[in-house]
């Protein structure tokens, strides 16, 4: 899958934000404002954060599982229409860092939260018109539970990488060889 040099950094930033919350051990990264700023620059974004900017991008990682998890064009589209449309949204061409002229979606004065919603939101979008849900995925691993961008073939995958999908054919092997010897 070939997307934009933004839409990439967007769509990892949706994932990996989404996954700072691990569900099965119920660990969060963003309990205090030094887990967000660690979060914020380790994808290379700046700002000053106070603790509504902390419970925003919490709402808005919790919005974008479900995008994650919808189960169709339709529930994913309405959710990232209302992150675009809180997070105003506004197209503007931006030629920064030496880097070629491209694609920014918040307003030049949003909140470190709406950079995040307008960023993430139409990172998705992208994905999401121009290869369809079923490239949004949550691992099948109960243990796991990650947000995962499906870039296979195929469209088939279930597991956010290769250790989970090990893990689960390894578990499911032991339970086939178990159930045959007793």
């Amino acid at each position: 899958m070939d997307f934009t040099h933004y839409t990439d950094k967007s769509v990892e930033l949706a994932m990996d934000l989404v996954n700072t919350f691990d569900i099965p051990y119920q660990t969060d990264d963003l309990t205090h404002l030094e887990g967000l700023q660690r979060f914020l620059s380790a994808h290379g974004m700046a700002g000053k954060v106070d603790e509504n900017d902390l419970a925003r991008v919490k709402d808005l990682r919790t919005a974008l599982r479900r995008v994650f998890e919808a189960r169709s064009d339709r529930e994913a589209a309405e959710i990232l229409n209302r992150l675009l449309a809180e997070a105003r949204a506004t197209p503007r061409i931006s030629a920064h860092d030496d880097s070629p002229v491209h694609m920014h979606f918040e307003q030049v004065d949003a909140s470190v939260a709406d950079q995040l919603a307008a960023t993430t939101a139409m990172g998705l979008a992208v994905v999401l018109c121009d290869f369809g849900r079923e490239r949004l995925g949550i691992c099948a691993s109960d243990s796991c539970r990650f947000a995962f961008i499906d870039v296979s073939k195929n469209r088939r995958k279930q597991y956010c990488g290769d250790k989970c999908a090990t893990r689960e054919n390894v578990a499911a092997y032991r339970a086939r060889r178990r159930a045959g010897h007793s």
